[in-house]
């Protein structure tokens, strides 16, 4: 099914932990991001809501203030065996501003953002690459 080109992005749903959990648990991007989206119909047409989810792609951390002056920090360290690739950033030679993770999602330009705890030290993020270094099979992130 196609949809047309007056759809735009309404609402965005997460599956967030307990705001009491978080202390004792890692930090990561949400596994799935839920998209709502609503068609701007033209007066006499009737546009149906549609929902679709996202599985985690990939993740970058910044400095400063999502959406204002942000910089993106190369990873300190990329990694990989065969087809497996690992970017690392040690989070505490940055913590003289504000630090934030982005989280992409696969079939989606949809971004979520959240600030990185002063307790973390430290972000990997796992994935798997094709031939073409595309960015396939199951990612996941892991902050410490």
């Amino acid at each position: 099914m196609r949809f047309g080109f007056g759809w735009t992005l309404v609402v965005m749903l997460l599956i967030l932990r307990p705001v009491s959990g978080l202390a004792q648990q890692a930090f990561a991007c949400p596994a799935n991001l839920k998209l709502m989206q609503q068609p701007q119909a033209p007066p006499g047409w009737v546009g149906l809501a549609v929902s679709s989810e996202h599985v985690f792609k990939t993740a970058a951390v910044y400095n400063g203030e999502p959406g204002k002056a942000e910089y993106e920090l190369k990873p300190d360290n990329e990694s990989g065996l065969g087809r497996k690739l690992v970017l690392s950033w040690r989070l505490k030679d940055y913590r003289d501003m504000n630090l934030f993770v982005r989280c992409y999602y696969r079939d989606s330009s949809a971004t979520v953002t959240a600030s990185l705890p002063s307790r973390l030290t430290s972000c990997s993020v796992f994935l798997e690459m094709n031939a073409k270094n595309e960015i396939v099979g199951r990612s996941r992130m892991t902050c410490q």
